[in-house]
């Protein structure tokens, strides 16, 4: 839902970046581990001003969301289930607008369509994080050899490499992983070993968490709530709803997680607002890390013919993955409201058609869809 925001501020009124270049930056994001949204914006400062730009960049993309969802993660009973119970037929229109606004950017050719559509359904069926990376892939092979030459004009010089990015995202994942393997094989009963746990789990889950902020909430759900009980799963739920609530990115779910995390540990308020800081630095780092890296390499690539003729189908496919998200919570909606007896099956659908709707007109602020929202469940919960 951002790529559509980040066009209209950033390469229609700003001109920092043209279409073209959008859609490189997109491309190359999608294939990286990580928050790709965030990742796309902190490439864009890269481009613009180097690496102080881009963590500038990330940092005020990043902190006003993981500030509140820490906040939340103290006084959790802010908002209850029920009040937030109408958010997912919300994040269903967000997600068609999300579809259908970049479904307009594709290059429209059979091919590409049918990369779209393909990836749209067959995410839908297979689900596994790792068919994310794996049809990003295929998708730039047909594209690569199927498209015909696409030449794109370069207005920028290559960035120079710069290694020590990758050797220190190696070094922190393995001192991180190598910590919390051996706090967890040599357990003490001091529990001020959970934070560098936290940390740990927190780092290696924003390392390897392919297909956005949905799929960070399932491995969140499983490493958290099922694996080591540090959150029930009305917890969670709250936080996830929140997350699409709040500005900025999805995976500030990690901010919120560990704050909740330690408060549910009876750690002190000092320590639990700690614990929001370690998911904002331990989820964002490594996808940054990955961005410094790898943005200079892709700069260079992009002068390869065969590159350049993948960019249309890796787009392609990461647009319909957007479809694939718009699909899975179709269905999980459509599951809960079986449970209960398709209660307020008619709000939940009108919800999502009016969301929609009002995001086509562009005049509506997408905060104020966001409370209406919350408002309609508050009033049904009365």
């Amino acid at each position: 839902m951002h790529l559509p925001y980040f066009k209209k501020r950033l390469v229609d009124k700003l001109k920092f970046i043209t279409r073209d270049e959008l859609i490189e930056i997109t491309a190359l994001c999608t294939v990286l581990p990580g928050p790709s949204t965030t990742q796309t914006i902190t490439s864009i400062g890269y481009k613009v001003g180097g690496t102080k730009i881009a963590i500038l960049t990330i940092l005020l993309w990043s902190m006003p969301g993981a500030i509140i969802m820490t906040l939340l993660g103290l006084s959790p009973k802010f908002l209850n289930a029920q009040e937030l119970s109408f958010l997912p037929s919300m994040v269903i229109g967000f997600m068609a607008f999300g579809t259908w606004k970049m479904f307009q950017w594709i290059d429209q050719k059979p091919l590409n369509i049918t990369l779209f559509i393909l990836a749209g359904l067959l995410g839908f069926v297979f689900r596994s994080p790792w068919f994310f990376p794996i049809g990003i892939l295929c998708g730039g092979i047909i594209s690569s050899t199927f498209n015909r030459t696409i030449k794109r004009k370069k207005n920028w010089k290559p960035k120079e490499f710069n290694w020590i990015n990758l050797t220190i995202f190696a070094t922190i994942f393995i001192l991180v992983g190598l910590s919390g393997l051996l706090i967890t094989k040599y357990k003490t009963n001091s529990k001020w070993q959970q934070p560098v746990v936290l940390f740990e789990n927190t780092y290696r889950l924003g390392a390897l968490s392919f297909g956005g902020g949905n799929v960070f909430a399932a491995m969140t759900m499983e490493q958290y709530v099922h694996h080591t009980k540090r959150m029930d799963i009305q917890d969670l739920n709250i936080g996830i709803a929140a997350s699409q609530a709040v500005p900025g990115p999805n995976f500030n779910l990690a901010a919120y997680s560990n704050t909740v995390a330690l408060r549910n540990q009876n750690f002190p308020k000092s320590m639990q607002i700690f614990g929001g800081l370690i998911g904002l630095i331990g989820v964002f780092l490594p996808g940054t890390l990955l961005v410094l890296f790898a943005f200079p390499i892709w700069d260079r690539l992009q002068t390869f013919e065969s590159i350049n003729r993948a960019i249309p189908g890796i787009f392609a496919v990461s647009v319909g993955f957007i479809l694939t998200a718009c699909l899975l919570l179709s269905k999980e909606l459509w599951h809960i409201l079986e449970i209960n007896n398709f209660q307020n099956v008619w709000i939940h659908v009108g919800l999502a058609i009016a969301t929609f709707a009002m995001l086509i007109t562009e005049k509506i602020p997408t905060p104020f869809i966001v409370l209406f929202a919350i408002a309609i469940g508050w009033f049904v919960s009365l």
